[in-house]
Order: structure tokens, then C-alpha cells, then sequence
């Protein structure tokens, strides 16, 4: 019994059981800004998912609006990002064509972004 009371102890002295240990960012203000502009500049051009993947830097943009098809007139970055996780989540106003040619209202959406392994950029308001 002794045997077992010392190796529980000695996993849970190497398994970091001292509490939570945090993650290092994934990603600078700069370098998520980057990855940001990248994906959105990219979807502006007419580019789909899989050409922002296939890039130089790739890019995994998941947005919905840009896998519906839905073109991206005019975009702007609102203010500063704050710290989400290990990246960042940034405020944009997106201006969009639908399929039918009509322009929608400009709407606010968050992007989270990390740039760490790859550039990941995924909108905040997906749905399943």
C-alpha cells in the first residue's frame, strides 16, 4: 500500500498539480493584425476558403458569410484587440453584397485570432 501512496504522489508532483498553468500566447497584437487583415483583405478580393488555406501565409478563415458566398465590400477594425485565450479578438464592421446583389446594413462581428502554429482567424458568432 505504501508502494502506491508514493507513486500517486510522485505523479501528482510531476503532473503540475501546483494549479493552473497558463498557456503562452499564440500570438503578438501585431502578428493577429496581420493574420486579421490577411483573411479579411483576402475574402475583399473574392478569394474562398480554400485559397486563403492554400496562400503563402496560409490562412484558416472560418467565417460563414464567406462560406455562404457572400461577398465583402469594405471591412474596418474597431480600436484595439484585447487578449482572448491564447490570441486575440478584435471588433470589425463588415459591409456585405449577398448573392442577390443586395448590400447589407454594415454589421459588427469579433474575429478570434491566433497566429500560432499557423494564421487561424475564426468569427465569434459561428453557427452550428
Amino acid at each position: 500500500m505504501r508502494k502506491y501512496a508514493i507513486l500517486l504522489i510522485a505523479a501528482l508532483g510531476s503532473s503540475g498539480c501546483g494549479g493552473p498553468q497558463a498557456l503562452p500566447m499564440a500570438a503578438t497584437p501585431e502578428s493577429s493584425r496581420t493574420a486579421l487583415t490577411a483573411a479579411l483583405d483576402g475574402w475583399a478580393a473574392g478569394k474562398t476558403f480554400q485559397e486563403l488555406t492554400a496562400a503563402s501565409p496560409p490562412v484558416q478563415f472560418l467565417d460563414d458569410d464567406l462560406n455562404r458566398g457572400t461577398k465583402l465590400l469594405s471591412y474596418k477594425i474597431e480600436g484595439d484587440p484585447r487578449e482572448n485565450g491564447t490570441g486575440y479578438s478584435y471588433v470589425v464592421t463588415l459591409t456585405m453584397q449577398d448573392k442577390s446583389g443586395t448590400t447589407r446594413p454594415p454589421k459588427k462581428v469579433a474575429y478570434a485570432v491566433v497566429t500560432e502554429p499557423k494564421y487561424a482567424v475564426t468569427r465569434e458568432d459561428r453557427q452550428p
